[in-house]
């Protein structure tokens, strides 16, 4: 069975999926028809503690499914902390290959949990905001949002 809900946000819909057992996945985009189970409201409701400034971890069985080498760089953008951001040199580096800059991007860009993992929270070494699966507008607003929240 396949579920699915929708979280009005500032920065636009989000839509979640879901089935009995996990999360398949939380992305930007059009209302979707509205069929929830206890999971999808769950991920409702972390999603707007996130967006109200309550809650800045999520707890959800996440149907997380890619290669070894993407699960590793997912592994790795999940653990930099919120109101912080990392780069994709440092998380090829992290996983001990200083030569998979690109490939390391290529994984963040094929994440399917918007927010829930932070991979707006990856920027280019230089400061700016490359590459973002949902627009760099909304990665700009998800990094101010969480750095004022933060201080």
């Amino acid at each position: 069975m396949s579920y699915t809900d929708n979280v009005k946000t500032p920065i636009g819909n989000i839509q979640i999926t879901a089935t009995d057992q996990v999360i398949t996945s939380i992305a930007f985009g059009e209302e979707l028809p509205v069929y929830t189970n206890e999971l999808t409201l769950s991920a409702q409701a972390q999603l707007y503690a996130y967006f109200s400034g309550h809650s800045t971890l999520f707890e959800l069985p996440l149907a997380v499914s890619g290669t070894l080498f993407q699960q590793r760089i997912w592994e790795q953008v999940n653990q930099i902390p919120y109101g912080s951001a990392s780069n994709y040199s440092a998380i090829a580096e992290s996983i001990g290959n200083i030569r998979a800059v690109r490939a390391a991007a290529n994984a963040i860009g094929r994440n399917t949990f918007a927010i829930v993992v932070p991979c707006h929270r990856v920027i280019g070494r230089n400061g700016s905001l490359t590459g973002y699966r949902w627009e760099a507008w909304r990665k700009e607003w998800l990094l101010n949002f969480e750095q004022q929240r933060s201080r």
